[in-house]
């Protein structure tokens, strides 16, 4: 069986392990691994993932480019096994000519971090970043919630959406990282939503972690690890452990991912 993992950070090798302990430091947790594809990949495999979904945050405008030029090379190198999302940043002079450069470049869709970025999700150059993603038809994975600061709460990624709905977006972390069952309230009704597991089964028991994916929806969730923070194999095995059928545990490896891309592909 395909399996996929649509939330993966990667980085160049010389920089990769500062970068993973930078992401621990942020939220006091120990990362799992050191950043690398090479890590990625070979963890990947042990745990049976057959594709994974890579992406970086460029934290200030001047390190966009450069970040989408790394993602952009390295999925070129791997297009079996890789999917590339950009990174953006509000505050880019011309964010359509970027989103239009990483287009031709073959990533496929936008990844944010607003506390890292410093960003409020329903700031107005926000928002005209994501009425431009919507227009080329880009979809968004965006880091929701920390109960720690206001950037990413998921009411204000329920005012983005409600205002641009032809967009299309992934809400990270069962839709809110540490504010999971606030999340599903403000996302779980909006037809341009999908949610990512990463980074929410190592702190929900397994009921209660299937009881908010049902609030989205079996068709709406995706599975992802968080790496490096988490280690492939390790999040496989939470998964695997979730009370599901046979059906909802396929989709979320791997079917509804897969329906995501061919919506998107058919520009819908």
């Amino acid at each position: 069986m395909d399996f996929i993992d649509t939330h993966a950070h990667i980085y160049p090798d010389a920089i990769a392990m500062k970068a993973a302990q930078s992401i621990g430091d942020f939220y006091h947790l120990p990362v799992k691994a050191d950043g690398r594809l090479s890590t990625l990949l070979g963890r990947g495999r042990e745990a049976g993932i057959t594709r994974h979904l890579v992406h970086s945050v460029g934290i200030t405008p001047e390190r966009v480019a450069g970040i989408n030029d790394y993602l952009m090379a390295t999925v070129a190198q791997y297009p079996s096994r890789l999917i590339g999302f950009g990174t953006m940043h509000p505050a880019l002079p011309d964010v359509r000519a970027e989103l239009r450069r990483i287009k031709a470049g073959g990533l496929r869709g936008v990844k944010l971090h607003p506390d890292f970025q410093h960003f409020c999700l329903d700031d107005e150059k926000a928002m005209e970043m994501f009425r431009a993603l919507a227009e080329m038809n880009l979809p968004v994975l965006v880091h929701t919630g920390d109960s720690r600061y206001p950037y990413s709460e998921p009411n204000r990624m329920a005012r983005v959406l409600k205002a641009v709905p032809e967009l299309k977006a992934i809400c990270a972390h069962l839709g809110g990282w540490s504010v999971w069952n606030e999340a599903w309230k403000a996302l779980a009704d909006l037809p341009n939503v999908w949610v990512d597991t990463s980074s929410s089964l190592y702190a929900l028991p397994p009921d209660e972690a299937v009881a908010i994916i049902r609030r989205y929806g079996m068709d709406r969730v995706f599975f992802g690890t968080d790496f490096p923070m988490w280690d492939p194999v390790e999040e496989r095995a939470r998964f695997d452990a979730l009370p599901l059928t046979d059906a909802e545990y396929e989709n979320i490896a791997h079917r509804n991912f897969e329906a995501f891309m061919k919506e998107l592909d058919s520009g819908v």
